[in-house]
């Protein structure tokens, strides 16, 4: 490993522990500060971001917009931090949940689950429940270039009960965790490129993976989605639900069901969305 990795690893424990130190107030003021930091100062996806809020909200005004990317900053920096303090900040987090029969009947099925989600709400929160509640889950997450930094991420998730795997591992691999009668967890709401089935998100169509429906008409594995939110009364919110095609089952009518539960949560609590990706970079090839 680099020495700029070590540090990197170190400095991220370090951070760890100093944050567990802190009471929940005071990490959610640090939280704040952090957002004021990229919001004004470092501008951080600033511009992208608005313009993916214009995409979804064309009726909001521009103010409406920014307010709404200011809350996102500080949601987002709240979670990490929230985050970075587990196991203790997990402790004292209240959970609702809703759906968990449907998991576990699909898993009484004995073909494993494919669970799909986005960049929305506490996935890291999600994630930890699946985990302590002794589901066998692996989740397919992106390699990051810093490996003090993959390391450290992995480790801490791992300490959960979550598993890991990257995206390039071989797909024999994710296959063997559903006939195993596992969970795989695949986040689904990231620009695909040319790879990728565009459908229909906030009325414009979006490059969007493949993965989750091919996995499905593949093994016959059930596809449920899932989302934790925090309602406005600031408990968490855990929501699991049937993933369920209009149409005859096919990688897009099943792409664009889960995109269209998503969006339905974006709608209600749209600063909890992750906006910093650009959604729609790839255009599909009759309008290029």
């Amino acid at each position: 490993m680099q020495f700029r990795h070590k540090i990197s690893y170190t400095s991220l424990k370090l951070f760890s522990s100093w944050l567990r130190s802190l009471s929940e107030t005071e990490r959610n003021r640090l939280g704040v500060r952090m957002a004021r930091l990229g919001y004004y100062l470092l501008g951080l996806r600033k511009k992208d971001s608005l313009k993916n809020i214009a995409i979804a909200f064309p009726e909001k005004s521009e103010n409406e917009r920014n307010a709404i990317l200011k809350k996102t900053y500080s949601f987002f920096a709240k979670s990490f931090l929230q985050f970075l303090s587990f196991p203790k900040s997990y402790r004292f987090t209240d959970i609702d949940v809703e759906g968990k029969e449907l998991l576990d009947h699909s898993l009484a099925k004995g073909k494993g689950v494919i669970l799909t989600t986005g960049h929305f709400g506490k996935w890291e929160i999600l994630s930890a429940w699946l985990g302590y509640a002794g589901y066998q889950c692996i989740a397919v997450a992106q390699r990051q270039k810093n490996r003090g930094a993959d390391i450290f991420f992995r480790k801490f998730r791992e300490n959960t009960g979550m598993g890991m795997i990257y995206r390039k591992s071989s797909l024999q691999h994710m296959y063997s965790i559903l006939k195993e009668n596992k969970i795989l967890i695949l986040g689904s709401d990231q620009d695909a490129k040319q790879r990728g089935v565009f459908v229909y998100f906030f009325n414009k169509q979006a490059s969007t993976p493949k993965g989750v429906a091919r996995f499905h008409l593949q093994t016959g594995a059930d596809i449920l989605f899932i989302t934790c939110h925090v309602e406005r009364n600031g408990r968490h919110k855990l929501h699991i639900q049937q993933v369920f095609p209009e149409e005859e089952s096919t990688v897009e009518s099943i792409t664009q069901a889960f995109t269209a539960l998503l969006e339905e949560k974006v709608r209600m609590f749209p600063e909890q969305y992750f906006w910093f990706h650009r959604r729609w970079k790839t255009k599909p090839a009759s309008v290029r």
